[in-house]
């Protein structure tokens, strides 16, 4: 008895989980051009521009294992925090973060040494 209400939990969550991901898909709408993907995309925030300097510092062979973290404060600025080894690698992340598209300015608080 016990086994058979749980299967009846189960499947009733897996359809529940299964039409909500139906009825949240909005239909995809005309393709825009680039350009307007990408200025549509950087009004979404900060905390995008941040996920993609952190990826950025993830994705560096040299970085990746440093302890660095980054936030936002506003407006496209950024704020990379931590420690690294030498100077040439802290300005190495703080350059990779800089190049992230809708990053205004960037913050270095990485402590050398």
């Amino acid at each position: 008895m016990q086994t058979t209400t749980i299967a009846r939990l189960l499947s009733a969550a897996l359809m529940a989980t299964a039409t909500s991901a139906v009825f949240a898909a909005d239909p995809a709408p005309a393709a825009a051009e680039p350009a307007q993907q990408v200025a549509q995309a950087q009004p979404a925030g900060d905390s995008a521009v941040t996920a993609q300097a952190a990826a950025a510092l993830q994705q560096d062979k040299d970085l990746q294992a440093l302890p660095l973290t980054v936030s936002s404060t506003a407006s496209g600025v950024v704020v990379v925090k931590g420690a690294a080894p030498s100077a040439e690698l802290a300005q190495k992340a703080i350059k990779l973060v800089a190049a992230v598209p809708g990053v205004k300015e960037v913050r270095n608080e990485i402590k050398v040494g």
